[in-house]
């Protein structure tokens, strides 16, 4: 009888605590460190400044892969998050399984000034079909750091403004100090890196997939595989890492220069005891940049009333107060345009020298495709197009070329699914 009561009990705090989980707008989300500390605080004054309604609860899911996992699982049960962060390619097919609801729905509660102060790439990366189904959450743009007193040293007086500027720079900074043969200092180093990758192609005029086609093995890729990898064999001005080995390198002044993401100031500023310079990065034909970064959806399968206060959030997270907040704190984007006047904002940008410049970029940014192939896709390009090329096993062309066709079997795969569900 004891055991039966104490299963009861049970029972009942397990549907208590499921029911209390409902009642709340759920975030799911994948901010760790310092970054998930700025979101707590933003979350935590918007709850204790709108406690009219349901409170706004933060679900960290650790890494990304979990949280798409988690997603993937929830929606497949019915059991949704009211809000998410997401990648387009996540969004694409989740619009294709019908399980969200576009924010299209809800921009009433957004004031149309503040809508239009968005940066216009942000505001297209969340349409499809004319209808804005996300809004943009943590995004960043690429930049490079270098070591100012180095460059002074070697008379430089500014950061490469092209790709062959960079590649001159980088051998000129390339220091054999004991004539050993090996350098103590390189002009770069990187890892293993689509977004680079991308952004060269992009600026070269080339793309990565578009609808069903893949280009990323055109002449243009090619050609952008074999700068990143004349820099190691060719010029021996750089050599690849991995994880954030660079970083560190460049911090203890064993590097130059390094690629990196406006966000990577916050996690280096610290360990840095050289003058520490911030530029956008090198252009070819053109000066696009890809945005990096999730967007935020809402959820089917919730109450309406949780997604319009989830909305209520985002209006709060645009006010340019939590918005300059958010981004000197994170050191991602502010998400308008006009924010980059807040006071707050103009006393960040003058105590990093050259960060506005590299903030800037986002007026002339470009995404990754949205495909729902691209995160498989993505992975793909890695591990079969650019790092065999960039470890020297085999030329650019030939891994580009392979990387390419395992992503058209899996369009091909793909495309054979639909036809059978439908």
């Amino acid at each position: 009888m004891k055991k039966i009561s104490l299963l009861i009990f049970l029972l009942l705090l397990v549907s208590c605590m499921a029911k209390k989980e409902e009642n709340n707008v759920t975030f799911w989300n994948s901010m760790g460190g310092p970054l998930g500390d700025a979101l707590t605080h933003i979350i935590k004054e918007y709850n204790e400044l709108v406690n009219d309604g349901p409170p706004l609860i933060p679900v960290n899911m650790g890494s990304y892969g979990t949280l798409s996992q988690k997603i993937m699982g929830a929606v497949a049960s019915r059991r949704p998050p009211v809000m998410a962060q997401v990648y387009e390619s996540w969004t694409s097919e989740l619009l294709d399984a019908d399980r969200i609801v576009p924010i299209q729905r809800y921009l009433y509660l957004i004031p149309d000034s503040v809508w239009n102060d968005i940066f216009p790439a942000m505001r297209l990366d969340n349409m499809w079909d004319s209808i804005y189904v996300t809004l943009p959450f943590n995004k960043s743009v690429p930049v490079y750091y270098y070591n100012m007193d180095l460059f002074e040293e070697y008379g430089i007086d500014h950061f490469p403004r092209t790709w062959d500027e960079f590649r001159d720079v980088a051998i000129k900074l390339t220091i054999d100090k004991d004539g050993d043969g090996k350098p103590e200092i390189y002009g770069t180093a990187f890892v293993v890196d689509v977004w680079s990758f991308a952004t060269m192609l992009y600026q070269k005029g080339g793309r990565l997939i578009e609808g069903d086609s893949v280009m990323f093995d055109s002449e243009k890729g090619i050609e952008t595989l074999k700068y990143w990898r004349d820099l190691i064999y060719k010029y021996k001005c750089a050599y690849l890492t991995t994880g954030y080995s660079h970083q560190d390198d460049f911090a203890s002044g064993k590097v130059a220069m390094v690629w990196g993401t406006i966000v990577s100031y916050a996690f280096m500023k610290d360990k840095i005891k050289f003058r520490l310079g911030v530029a956008p990065v090198p252009h070819d034909r053109d000066s696009v940049v890809i945005i990096s970064g999730t967007n935020v959806a809402l959820f089917k399968d919730v109450p309406e009333s949780l997604r319009i206060r989830a909305m209520n959030f985002i209006r709060y997270f645009l006010r340019p107060d939590v918005q300059a907040y958010w981004s000197i704190h994170t050191g991602y984007l502010p998400l308008r345009r006009s924010v980059l006047q807040h006071p707050a904002m103009r006393k960040y940008f003058s105590e990093v020298p050259g960060m506005e410049r590299a903030v800037r970029q986002v007026e002339h940014a470009d995404f990754e495709p949205r495909n729902p192939v691209w995160f498989t896709g993505r992975r793909y390009l890695s591990t079969e197009g650019l790092e065999p090329a960039l470890r020297g096993y085999v030329d650019p062309e030939v891994s580009l070329k392979r990387a390419a066709k395992l992503i058209r079997q899996e369009i091909i795969r793909r495309r054979s699914i639909r036809k059978r569900l439908k």
